[in-house]
Parts: C-alpha cells; structure tokens; sequence
C-alpha cells in the first residue's frame, strides 16, 4: 500500500518533471497550443480533472499545465501495443474495461486518492467523431461523488478541426485550452449525483464547428477530406448507404457523382446540404434508423479483415476473415470454418482508435480492423451504427 510520503514520487514521476518542458514545446509545435486559463497551475491534488475527448493528445496536453503526474483512466485496448503499453505503464495510467465497471479499476482509483495522487477520465469514453460533444459515461458522476475531491475541466477549443478522429493528417490551426475548476470538495460533498451529472453535461459540451465559426481560423495542411468515409455513410442527395470515396480535399458518392470539398478551414463545400459533420451525422444517423424499421438490411460483406479475439479463459486468435452483416446475425468466414453471431448476443459494440470496431459475444471480445482504402470504401461508423441498432431487435 502506498503511503503519503509516496504519492507521485515513483520513476513515472521523475521521468515525467524531465520531459515536461520538452513535451509542452512539442505540444506547441505539433498543435500551436493557446492557454486560456489554467486554475489548476498551482494545486499538487488530489483533485479529478475531466473534459471534451477530442484529439489523442489531450491527457498529454492536461499533464504540461499541471504540477501533478495524472493517474489517467484509459480503456484497456489500448494496451494492445507493446510500446504504448510501456509508456502507459510509466506514466501510471489505469486500465479499464469499456463493456463494464472494472472493480479492481475502482479499487486502484481509491488507493491513488488515498495516498494523494490526482485522477483523469474522460467521460466521453472515447474521442468524438464529429466535432460535437458525445453522449457523457453518467457512471462518471457516481465516481466523483464517491471519490469526494474537487473537479477541474479542461476544455479544448479548436481541437476537432486541428485533429477530426476520422482524419489522415492533423491541419494545424489553433487550440484554445482552459483548464478551470467546476466543483470545490464542498460542492462534490453537497451535491447529489444527479447534480452533478447535469454539471458534468454542462460545462463538458462543446460543438467545434460553432467555435469555428466565430474563430474563423485557417487549417495548414492538406488531405483534409482524406477517410471522412469513416463517417459519413448517407448521401443527402440520392440517400443511398455506403457510396463515398474521398482524395485530398475532395470526396464524392459513387452513386449519384455529386462531390463535396473540405476547405482549409474545415467546412463541407460542393453539392451536399450540410456544411459540417455533426449536422450530416445526425441526419444519416436518423436516416439509418428510419430505414431499418422499415426495411431489411442490404448485406455488407468485407473481405480479407484483420480479426482478433480474446476470451477469459485466455485464448486468443489472430488471423483474416471475411466478414459478411446480414439483418439478423454477421457471419465471419475464416479460412476453414465459419462463425456466426447473431446481434441478439452482441454487447457494447464500439470503435476503438480510429478503424477498430469492437464488440462482445458473451465473454469473448471480438475485434475488426476496417480501413476504406483495404475494404472497398467501408464506413466503420455505418456498420458500427447498423450493429447497436439491429441488436435491438433482433
């Protein structure tokens, strides 16, 4: 058991005070980092800091602005590679299951806070797709409460268009970052989880693409429509599914030819009805839906996908597949067998990193790498989106 004597004094710690200077400079560098406000400059913790998940740097951007080392919370995919699984390790890092609450997670947050070390989560549960704030983990505001200690946010302004999930390049712009404090240790003591939920949805949403309008700032940079096919999966014009091919600055739906272009400060231009991708998401999104209730699923086949599974008894597999989604089950072609799940036994699918769809039969973790330029233009969020709703009703 830790003590308070050692709170932050582990290797990760030191390692971390050497490289923080340098990390902020390369921070500033990669990104053109502009601080707004940092609250937290001078607090040594415990304290919970949270925010908008927008780019796969924030929790580095947090801990260049904050005297403690963060004990983030990340899911446990991310341990996947060996290298990141070092440095994750390094910094202290806490591993959770996305599909639940891990106890032994909830049992390492506490020891930390005990001993005085300060916790990171993003309630998102991922980084967003579309520039607007996703739906918040509500289990984050129990934690909180549970925990006690007061609650920092880091906002991030300018961090979408700088770094859209689905993107290829990062298109420099600028990236506001704010780092107040939302709760004091007395507010966290006084409120009640529900109050403190409806704080965490206040202050954590944000929609890039209105920032941008009044920002107006200029993205350097080029291939900015480059995999948007990663998102986009409903053409506004002839509304068939799946149909984008995009090339630099420009995409277009294969099956009407109407084009679109992304210009350097982020916006859609050309033939579509939408200007920005949280509009054109909530459209497809209510699109697909419309159409599943009414009519069946045209199959989706995917071939030649890189495949991996886990099971708690400890097997693994790793190996190509042919993946076929049908309206009732999907079924995985392998080279000598074939496996069928059905949506009804499906939990928690999701996508992991930016190609990576994940979802669970039973205890067993399924795992596909789809990329558009492998798979004939897939949109991993059209089929991640036919999934959570066809296990529904099935």
């Amino acid at each position: 058991m830790k003590t308070k004597k050692d709170k932050n004094k582990d290797l990760g710690y030191y390692i971390f005070q050497i490289l923080r200077f340098p990390a902020k400079w390369y921070m500033n560098c990669k990104l053109n980092l502009h601080l707004i406000k940092n609250e937290a400059r001078d607090d040594k913790g415990p304290f919970f800091i949270t925010g908008n998940h927008v780019t796969a740097y924030d929790a580095i951007i947090a801990l260049v602005y904050l005297k403690p080392l963060v004990k983030w919370v990340a899911a446990d995919s991310n341990y996947d590679n060996k290298l990141k699984s070092f440095l994750m390790k390094l910094a202290g890092v806490i591993p959770i299951k996305k599909r639940n609450s891990d106890l032994r997670t909830i049992k390492r947050l506490i020891s930390e806070v005990e001993v005085g070390n300060s916790i990171g989560i993003y309630p998102e549960g991922g980084r967003n797709w579309t520039g607007e704030t996703e739906e918040l983990i509500m289990s984050t505001a129990k934690l909180i409460k549970f925990l006690g200690i007061r609650v920092y946010v880091q906002k991030l302004e300018g961090a979408y268009m700088t770094s859209p999930r689905w993107g290829k390049t990062l298109r420099k712009g600028v990236i506001n970052v704010s780092i107040y404090k939302m709760l004091s240790d007395e507010d966290v003591k006084n409120m009640s989880v529900d109050e403190i939920s409806m704080t965490l949805i206040a202050h954590l949403y944000h929609n890039d693409y209105e920032h941008q309008r009044k920002a107006h700032v200029l993205l350097e940079g080029k291939d900015h429509a480059e995999f948007i096919e990663r998102l986009i999966y409903v053409c506004p014009v002839c509304h068939e599914f799946h149909s984008f091919k995009s090339q630099n600055d420009d995409f277009k739906c294969e099956a009407c030819n109407s084009v679109g272009h992304v210009n350097q400060y982020g916006f859609i231009e050309g033939d579509f009805s939408f200007d920005n991708l949280v509009d054109w998401y909530r459209f497809e999104n209510a699109y697909l839906t419309d159409y599943l209730q009414n009519n069946k699923l045209k199959p989706i086949e995917i071939y030649e996908v890189i495949y991996r599974s886990s099971s708690e008894d400890g097997k693994k597999i790793k190996t190509f597949v042919n993946m076929n989604l049908e309206h009732d089950k999907i079924i995985l072609d392998f080279e000598q067998k074939r496996k069928i799940i059905y949506y009804s036994d499906i939990s928690e699918p999701s996508i992991t990193f930016k190609n990576t769809l994940v979802f669970f039969e039973g205890t067993t973790r399924h795992q596909f790498l789809i990329e558009p330029f492998l798979h004939n233009n897939a949109s991993i969020m059209y089929i991640k989106d036919v999934i959570k709703f066809l296990k529904g009703v099935n």
